[in-house]
């Protein structure tokens, strides 16, 4: 009689976890929602209005998020509350085209650069003040300290020529969008956007 209390038990037991484990799946898999992408997984990311993704089914990892795939085959991790529609809901607003940052002058103004980090399951920007610059006319930088030099923009090719920041690349993304190039061209998790609210003048 013991043996089948506990054996009671442990059946109540298991069927008392699996009701939240259950709660904790994720969508099934193949279903497609419309994401407004406003972070990726635990890279943020700027606005770039709607995005459609398709659920890779599962349960949710250990911070709560699902796993889903985008039309160019990259796995985005949102989380339970991110902004997600139905697919039907209409259709997705387009990426910004590749083609935006190709060609035309680049705006004057303050472009931030900041990396991603994630505190307390957070994604927040850390501002990388050695590439940041900020354009004051056709042709010419500052950067963060006040430094002046020259750059030249070839394709999506952003070369600092002259100055502080001489050498340093960037690739251009979007017509204020901007993500630095390492020694073997290629961009990290590093972006630099236009900020219309800082002033060129002083230290940002």
């Amino acid at each position: 009689m013991k043996h089948l209390s506990l054996a009671a038990i442990s059946l109540a037991s298991a069927a008392f976890f699996a009701t939240p484990a259950q709660a904790q799946s994720c969508p099934a898999a193949g279903t497609t929602f419309e994401y407004h992408d406003s972070y990726k997984g635990a890279v943020y990311s700027y606005d770039n209005g709607w995005i459609r993704v398709t659920s890779l089914g599962g349960a949710r990892d250990n911070i709560g998020r699902c796993q889903y795939r985008d039309a160019k085959g990259e796995v985005w991790k949102l989380a339970a509350d991110a902004p997600l529609r139905p697919a039907s809901a209409g259709t997705p607003a387009a990426r910004p085209p590749a083609q935006a940052g190709t060609s035309g002058a680049i705006p004057v103004g303050v472009y931030e650069c900041d990396a991603p980090i994630t505190i307390g399951g957070m994604v927040m920007g850390s501002p990388q003040t050695g590439l940041m610059f900020g354009i004051i006319g056709p042709g010419a930088y500052r950067d963060f300290n006040g430094g002046r030099g020259t750059y030249a923009l070839n394709g999506t090719i952003l070369t600092m020529t002259s100055g502080p920041l001489r050498g340093t690349r960037y690739e251009r993304q979007g017509a204020t969008y901007f993500k630095p190039l390492n020694a073997q061209g290629k961009t990290g998790s590093i972006r630099c956007v236009l900020n219309r609210s800082k002033s060129l003048n002083g230290r940002w």
